[in-house]
C-alpha cells in the first residue's frame, strides 16, 4: 500500500494531538527520522492510549506510509512505560506488519510534558531542536498516534470525519469515544451518563493546555481531544477564568522572583534562552501587554503557572504576552541556535500525578473505556475552520442532501488547509 501527499490533504488530514497543522504540508520534507507522540501528554485524556489498544494495526501502517513520503530510514513511536496495554498492543502490531522501516517502541516516564515535540525528539534521538525551530531542523518529522491511523484510513480512501476523544470529570459514565466531528459537547455529556453535577463547566481538551467552555453547544473539531465536566467554583476553573488584565496586575504586584518558574520550564532545561521569571520582571516596569525577549519561544505549556509558581501566578500568560507583542511588533527572534541541555535536565521531570495534585484533579483521573457512539443522528454543527490555517470555504448549498464523506468545504486556492467531510448523510443548513 502507498499514499501520496494529495490523497492526505484530499482527506482532510490534520495533525491530532495539538493545534491541527495540515499533515500535507509537514509531510512535504526530506528527513532521517519520522516520531509517533503518542506520549498522551494531557493528564486526564485516554483518547491516544485508546486508539492504539484498538487500531493498533492501523497506526503502525500510517506511520510506515508516513515515514516512506518523507524517506526516513527510522521510524520510532514514544509511549509511556507505565501503559502496558498499548505497549503490548503496537509491538504485536508491529511484529504482525513487519514493514520498512521497522518502527522501534521507545519507553518513556510519567512526566510533564513528555509529549511537547521538542522534548520528545530529545527524549527519543538525543537531538536538540533549536529555539524558535522545528522538528525538521534536526531531521525529523513528528506525527501523533491519530494522525498516523487517519493517514491509513486516508489509503483506503476514507476522509477524516470523527474525533476519538475521553469525555471525563464529574460524569456518571467516563468514556472514550470516536466522535462525529460536529457532535456538540452537551450530547456527549448527556452520552456519558450526564454531569453529577447543576453548576459546571467544560474542559475543551486536558487541564494544562487546554480551555474552560461554558457554551454546551460548541461543536467538536478535528483537533478535540477531551470533554472534561468540573466544577464552576474549583479554584483551577476560577484562575483559569480570570481576565488577562486581572492576571497581569496580580503579577505586576505579587512576583517575588524566586525562578522557580524557570528552574523547572520544560525548554530552560533543554537549554533554550527561556526564562518566564524575567518575563514576569517586565510587568513591574511596564503597562499591559508587557513584552520580554525572554518569554519568545515559550511552548505555553503551563507548568510554570499550574505548577512551579508557589504564589498562584501566570508566568505562562507573561511570556504568552510577550510573544505576541514581539510578533505584532514584527521581532523575530535572534537569539542563540547552538544550546546544550542543563546538567539537571533528568532531574527536575515532574511526575504527572504530582502535577494532578498540584492542581488538584486527581480525584477527576478515572479510567475511561472505549465506547461506541451513535449520537449525533439529529444534526451536526460542522465549523469551516477546526484548526491552524485557513478557513474553508462552502462548497455546497443550503438545502442539498450530502452523503457520508462528501467534501463540504475546501480552503481558498493557494492557503494552508484541508477541506472538509461530511460524517454521514445529511441536509445541509446555515446556522
Amino acid at each position: 500500500m502507498s499514499i501520496t501527499i494529495e490523497q492526505i490533504a484530499e482527506a482532510g488530514v490534520v495533525g491530532m494531538g495539538g493545534a491541527g497543522f495540515p499533515t500535507w504540508k509537514k509531510l512535504q520534507a526530506s528527513v532521517d527520522t519520522l516520531l509517533v507522540n503518542a506520549a498522551e501528554c494531557e493528564p486526564l485524556l485516554r483518547k491516544d492510549n485508546v486508539v492504539l489498544q484498538t487500531r493498533a494495526a492501523e497506526v503502525v501502517r500510517g506511520a510506515e506510509l508516513a515515514a516512506r513520503l518523507v524517506g526516513a530510514n527510522r521510524l520510532m513511536i514514544g509511549i509511556k512505560g507505565k501503559n502496558k496495554a498499548s505497549l503490548v498492543a503496537i509491538r504485536a502490531a508491529i511484529a504482525e506488519h513487519r514493514g520498512e522501516p521497522m518502527m522501534d517502541v521507545v519507553e518513556l516516564g510519567d512526566f510533564y510534558p513528555a509529549g511537547d515535540e521538542v522534548t520528545l525528539v530529545y527524549e527519543l534521538t538525543g537531538r536538540i531542536v533549536p529555539p524558535a525551530g522545528i522538528p525538521l531542523h534536526v531531521g525529523c518529522v513528528v506525527i501523533n498516534n491519530e494522525t498516523a491511523l487517519n493517514i491509513a484510513e486516508a489509503a483506503s480512501g476514507r476522509a477524516v470525519t470523527h474525533s476519538y476523544l475521553t469525555i471525563s470529570g464529574e460524569v456518571r459514565k467516563p468514556c472514550t469515544v470516536r466522535a462525529p466531528l460536529g457532535v456538540s459537547f452537551r450530547e456527549l455529556v448527556e452520552f456519558a451518563g450526564g454531569s453529577k453535577l447543576r453548576e459546571f463547566v467544560i474542559l475543551d481538551g486536558g487541564p494544562m493546555m487546554g480551555h474552560i467552555i461554558e457554551d454546551l453547544d460548541t461543536p467538536v473539531v478535528k483537533t478535540s481531544s477531551g470533554v472534561i465536566v468540573l466544577p464552576r467554583d474549583h479554584p483551577y476553573v476560577e484562575r483559569e477564568l480570570r481576565s488577562r488584565l486581572t492576571k497581569f496586575r496580580i503579577g505586576k504586584s505579587v512576583c517575588d522572583q524566586c525562578s522557580l518558574c524557570t528552574q523547572l520550564c520544560p525548554r530552560y532545561l533543554l537549554g533554550h534562552p527561556l526564562e518566564p521569571h524575567q518575563a514576569m520582571r517586565q510587568q513591574f516596569v511596564t503597562e499591559f501587554p508587557a513584552h520580554s525577549r525572554w518569554g519568545q519561544v515559550c511552548c505555553e505549556c503551563g507548568l510554570c503557572t499550574l505548577y512551579a509558581c508557589p504564589e498562584g501566578l501566570y508566568p505562562r500568560e507573561a511570556c504568552q504576552d510577550s510573544k505576541r507583542s514581539l510578533a505584532a511588533l514584527g521581532e523575530p527572534y535572534n537569539g542563540p541556535k547552538d544550546v546544550t541541555p542543563h546538567p539537571m535536565y533528568a532531574n527536575r521531570k515532574v511526575p504527572t500525578k504530582r502535577l494532578l495534585m498540584r492542581i488538584g484533579l486527581s480525584r477527576f483521573e478515572h479510567d475511561a473505556p472505549f465506547t461506541e457512539f451513535n449520537g449525533g443522528l439529529d444534526s451536526l454543527r460542522i465549523l469551516l475552520k477546526q484548526h491552524i490555517g485557513a478557513a474553508a470555504v462552502p462548497c455546497v448549498k443550503e438545502g442539498e442532501m450530502v452523503s457520508a464523506g462528501q467534501v463540504l468545504a475546501r480552503p481558498p486556492a493557494g492557503e494552508l488547509g484541508v477541506p472538509v467531510h461530511a460524517p454521514r448523510a445529511a441536509r445541509v443548513t446555515r446556522t
